[in-house]
């Protein structure tokens, strides 16, 4: 990843030309400032990171479950709960765990106020005891959700022109990653490793520098343990994943305030349950993940001369909006009618792929045959290695299959 001065803003440029991501207030947009809204790549992008974080998190794993829990939370329950998670969620960083007011966002009915949600951690909590039942009563299982969290009006104000300058790091409206695990007190320091493993392996896997991302050492408080998954950002060391065990505290106030037996079952003995919880930023992680993947590429010719200079984003396969690109070596009607044909066929198998009718000799000579109307092969190259195959038209999109499954 380069390093030099001055890379976010050259990011922030690149992201902005190219589709990524845009203020919401820029050309006369009528969004806020200090929010961001994403264009074609980018909306590509954030959802590839959070299917491939789904999958990493609920479908490989045992008895892991998906749900989804209202924006809308009651103030009193945020209430009664302030002083355990002032501490805990990885989107507490001032800049991050902030809500609107429940001045500006309440309901009249039955004397309850409403407000939106800071975090994902109550919407999830509220569903273990449904689950429980689910299960049987069986530990271990979790619960995951991905979801829209919002600050508090009146700390968005005392941001600093320093955290402005963290593009969409800090932002007012943020979408939160978490999943909680509940399990017996005996087995939850055993569970909390195994997460900590699978979770840096999964931000290592997508980084052309697996150390850019770090864990820190376990942090002990009077409440939970934690420990946090971080990556060096252009300003320094910042948090964008925390995992924690949470004890039973939660499940203990909740089974005293309901009066519901919320014991599971773990072999013959009824146990009440730790919380092990995993909790990222997306747009934390999206913008750790782009920088890690910012390259600049410069391009000579046989005396040496540079030809011109690139800014390239070269993310990882699983993660790029566009997998492949189909691309004619001259722009007549026959060989754009196979592309055509090409890019529909990859479609069909839900690849994302971007057809070009025009190419300049230089690109062209490199990934297309001129025999391909006659013998049906084309050339297909590798973004990264350069290296390029001739196959049959008939034998792309199963190759291609193999290569991002192989990822």
């Amino acid at each position: 990843m380069c390093k030099e001065a001055g890379l976010l803003q050259k990011l922030i440029g690149l992201c902005s030309r190219y589709g990524y991501i845009h203020p919401s207030c820029d050309l006369g947009r009528s969004g806020v400032k200090g929010c961001y809204d994403y264009g074609p790549l980018g909306t590509l992008l954030r959802r590839n990171i959070q299917n491939e974080w789904w999958t990493s998190v609920v479908s490989s794993q045992e008895d892991m479950f998906g749900i989804e829990s209202s924006q809308l939370q009651q103030t009193s329950i945020r209430n009664t709960n302030q002083s355990e998670n002032s501490s805990d969620d990885i989107n507490d960083h001032r800049r991050l765990s902030v809500i609107p007011s429940s001045d500006e966002m309440q309901t009249q009915g039955e004397n309850l106020n409403w407000t939106l949600r800071d975090s994902l951690n109550q919407g999830t909590i509220s569903q273990y005891y449904n689950t429980l039942q689910l299960v049987s009563r069986r530990l271990p299982f979790g619960l995951a959700q991905i979801g829209q969290c919002f600050r508090r009006t009146g700390q968005s104000e005392s941001l600093t022109d320093d955290d402005h300058d963290r593009y969409i790091f800090d932002l007012p409206e943020f979408t939160q990653m978490t999943a909680q695990f509940y399990c017996s007190p005996k087995t939850a320091d055993r569970w909390m490793i195994d997460w900590q493993r699978d979770r840096i392996q999964w931000w290592r896997k997508f980084s052309g520098a697996p150390s850019s991302f770090q864990m820190s050492e376990t942090k002990q408080s009077e409440l939970l343990r934690t420990t946090d998954i971080q990556f060096q950002f252009p300003w320094g060391v910042e948090t964008i994943e925390r995992i924690s065990n949470r004890g039973s505290g939660e499940l203990e106030r909740l089974q005293k305030e309901t009066g519901v037996d919320f014991h599971g079952r773990e072999g013959r003995k009824n146990v009440l349950p730790q919380v092990v919880e995993m909790a990222c930023g997306l747009e934390r992680g999206i913008l750790a993940l782009l920088l890690d993947a910012y390259q600049e590429k410069e391009r000579t010719d046989s005396k040496g001369q540079k030809i011109n200079h690139r800014m390239v984003l070269r993310l990882h396969v699983k993660l790029a909006p566009i997998k492949v690109a189909v691309l004619p070596i001259k722009g007549t009607k026959e060989i754009i009618e196979i592309c055509e044909y090409l890019a529909k066929e990859l479609r069909k198998g839900s690849i994302s792929c971007h057809r070009v009718n025009e190419l300049g000799p230089v690109i062209g000579q490199h990934v297309a045959s001129d025999k391909t109307l006659k013998t049906g092969v084309v050339r297909m190259r590798h973004r990264d290695t350069m290296i390029t195959q001739q196959l049959h038209i008939t034998e792309v999109r199963e190759t291609i299959e193999r290569h991002l499954e192989a990822g």
